[in-house]
């Protein structure tokens, strides 16, 4: 049973042609609302700038970085250039064309990043996918609960729990 063909999945999923200048075989994408494709030079631009300043917030040297990770530097010397090592950059592509957010294509691999059990790993999985769905309004109104939780802690989230 061969399935749908390449076209009626690129259809079925809203993919657009991409030619990317920096590969050099079509891309499938979604387009984003603004219509904008961010190529792979300028993913891997991102990438490198977000990956730089989780760094600084960390006043963690560049030195240092390639050691805790059991690397030579010369393995993180494009990030340098603002080159993203080529394994990690189809990661946007991958949700894109295969649909889950980046935390739920991670998750599996690392979930000790998302929470101390797997209980609490799918319930922050599930909440993610349910604020992706909110309007603006909405969602603020979620992140200012939030913030009012983190404040008082426990007892108002019973107390808001109780309503």
């Amino acid at each position: 049973m061969a399935g749908p063909s390449l076209e009626q999945w690129i259809s079925d999923l809203g993919l657009q042609q991409v030619n990317d200048p920096d590969v050099d075989k079509p891309v499938y994408r979604i387009p984003p609302p603004d219509g904008r494709i961010t190529f792979s030079a300028a993913l891997e631009e991102i990438i490198c700038t977000s990956i730089r300043e989780a760094r600084e917030r960390r006043n963690l040297p560049r030195s240092k970085l390639a050691p805790l990770l059991g690397l030579s530097e010369a393995v993180l010397r494009p990030l340098r250039n603002k080159r993203f090592p080529p394994d990690g950059r189809p990661l946007i592509h991958l949700c894109e064309v295969l649909g889950p957010s980046p935390e739920a294509l991670l998750a599996p691999a690392a979930p000790h990043l998302w929470g101390e059990n797997q209980s609490k790993v799918d319930l922050l999985l599930a909440c993610f996918d349910k604020l992706r769905g909110f309007d603006d309004e909405t969602l603020q109104d979620v992140f200012s609960l939030l913030n009012r939780l983190g404040k008082n802690g426990r007892a108002a989230a019973a107390a808001v729990a109780r309503r």
